[in-house]
């Protein structure tokens, strides 16, 4: 089975399929075992990924809790950053940073020109001759580089 009808597969079982669409795959599904079992098996694997049930709460877990905060109200703790540990800080500190690099980034691209159709996106790469590609086409080029050039949906 190739990238592109995994992908349909996908779509059909997400509903995300047009009507017609849908219908053509189903009859393929009929007709083609080898379908079928390919469209059976990412269906279970789908149906597989559900969370488990909750557990409850282990019993005194809300106790202990609470008297851990009363204990640090009573000492006179407040809620900081110095009571994170060294590696949460740093992490905080990275995020911040890397949010405002990539903020700084988005600002720099050039402005969505006037003469783009409608519903193209702002957002989205620049390509090896200077074209603007959607960041939709860039992430499936993304795929095609990977498969040896499949087509996409």
């Amino acid at each position: 089975m190739d990238r592109s009808t995994e992908i349909e597969l996908m779509r059909l079982l997400n509903g995300e399929l047009p009507p017609e669409r849908a219908r053509e795959l189903e009859r393929r599904l009929g007709s083609e075992p080898e379908l079928a079992k390919g469209y059976r098996r990412l269906r279970e694997r789908w149906e597989g990924l559900a969370l488990p049930p909750p557990r409850p709460v282990p019993l005194g877990f809300t106790g202990r809790v609470m008297a851990h905060v009363e204990g640090a109200a009573r000492e006179g703790s407040t809620l900081s950053w110095s009571l994170a540990p060294t590696w949460v800080r740093a992490a905080a500190a990275a995020a911040l940073v890397g949010g405002v690099a990539l903020g700084a980034g988005l600002g720099l691209l050039p402005a969505r020109h006037n003469d783009a159709p409608p519903g193209a996106s702002a957002i989205g790469a620049i390509g090896a001759m200077g074209e603007r590609v959607p960041l939709a086409d860039s992430y499936w080029s993304m795929f095609e580089d990977e498969t040896g050039g499949e087509a996409r949906p």
